[in-house]
């Protein structure tokens, strides 16, 4: 089922639901009826969505924004009712808007609920602020698409209620609703061509330079700083399981060191005067 058509259905089961007097004063709890359209339409909207609970806990506000705004409808007879329903609806849903991050699903619901609460008052531009701002958070709300077309149409603006549709119909080309209201307007057949989804590109791991891993060595030259270097009094343990070196790597201890006779010219002429430098 539709959700324009659920609404009308909780709209009709909310409004035969009560029978009080204009003019009575209800309490604010909410009654059975009340507590049955909440669990329905606000609580079991986001029955799959595992978002962030601490936006969750605020939604019994989003409750009284849909729930007096029904009493409203009802208490139309009475004006002062009347208004207090609807500036308890626009109420909660503010709280909701105000206490909610901006990354929570509901947030588009939440708007185009205030935008109705509006309409009813007679607000009508602050009501298309507020359905437009459920289609820019969510171009996938339906009902925000349908609303600010009824007001574009309302002001006379019937080609700019159909190219609301449209667009609409570009995000969700098989909403029965919008194909609906779009041939209400004059659109026709064959529907606008939806707008095609690009998946986003996996992100690219940067890939790090193949360095190798220091093997221990001092982080100085050792050529410059061979004189400071303390003697080696034994050898470690891979070099006693080597054993002597072959002819390739003759001289040499470790990857770095200059053959032995280099290295003690090296020693002496950083120890000598420097007036003879080494062969």
């Amino acid at each position: 089922m539709q959700d324009g058509r659920k609404l009308g259905v909780l709209l009709a089961l909310a409004v035969s639901a009560y029978g009080a007097p204009a003019g009575a004063v209800e309490s604010f709890a909410r009654t059975p009826q009340e507590e049955a359209l909440c669990s329905t339409y606000v609580y079991g909207a986001g029955a799959k969505d595992v978002g962030n609970r601490r936006d969750w806990q605020h939604m019994h506000h989003y409750c009284d924004c849909i729930r007096f705004r029904y009493r409203a409808i009802r208490t139309m007879g009475d004006k002062a009712e009347f208004r207090y329903n609807l500036e308890s609806a626009i109420g909660g849903c503010d709280y909701v808007l105000k206490h909610t991050t901006r990354a929570f699903s509901m947030r588009p619901k939440v708007h185009v609920d205030k935008g109705r609460a509006l309409k009813l008052m007679g607000d009508r531009t602050l009501a298309a602020q507020e359905f437009s701002t459920a289609i820019e958070i969510d171009p996938t709300e339906v009902n925000a698409f349908v609303e600010l077309s009824l007001l574009q149409e309302d002001r006379g603006k019937k080609a700019e209620a159909r190219e609301t549709i449209a667009r609409g119909l570009q995000h969700n080309p098989d909403a029965a609703l919008l194909q609906k209201r779009y041939l209400e307007l004059g659109g026709k057949k064959p529907f606008p061509e939806p707008i095609a989804r690009v998946e986003p590109a996996p992100e690219k791991k940067a890939v790090e330079p193949d360095v190798p891993e220091p093997q221990g060595l001092p982080p100085v030259d050792p050529v410059i700083q061979v004189d400071a270097a303390p003697e080696r009094q034994g050898k470690s343990s891979e070099e006693e399981q080597a054993g002597p070196p072959d002819a390739a790597s003759a001289g040499r201890s470790c990857r770095f060191c200059p053959p032995e006779e280099i290295h003690r010219r090296w020693v002496e002429s950083f120890k000598s005067t420097q007036e003879k430098k080494p062969e």
